[in-house]
């Protein structure tokens, strides 16, 4: 069974995007200083920005607070003012 040229052209075309947006898009995304800030904000708390689930990561409470404009809390205790 031999694929068929369309298939092997959207395959290709699907290599080729994954490609040019792991490659191009993302390295020029995380050089904008937007996400710079973002990155070395979570470096100084501790939180590994490539980190799976960011939930369980006792720094991500007050990150999160912070996000959704919410009082910061600490663990176990009442919310910070």
């Amino acid at each position: 069974m031999t694929p068929r040229p369309r298939s092997l052209a959207a395959f290709a075309a699907c290599a080729l995007g994954v490609l040019l947006l792991w490659c191009v898009a993302l390295p020029w995304l995380s050089a904008r200083p937007a996400v710079r800030d973002r990155l070395r904000f979570l470096e100084r708390r501790g939180v590994d920005a490539s980190a799976m689930y960011y939930t369980e990561l006792d720094a991500m409470d007050a990150i999160l607070d912070r996000y959704e404009g919410r009082e910061v809390r600490r663990r176990g205790g009442p919310p910070r003012r």
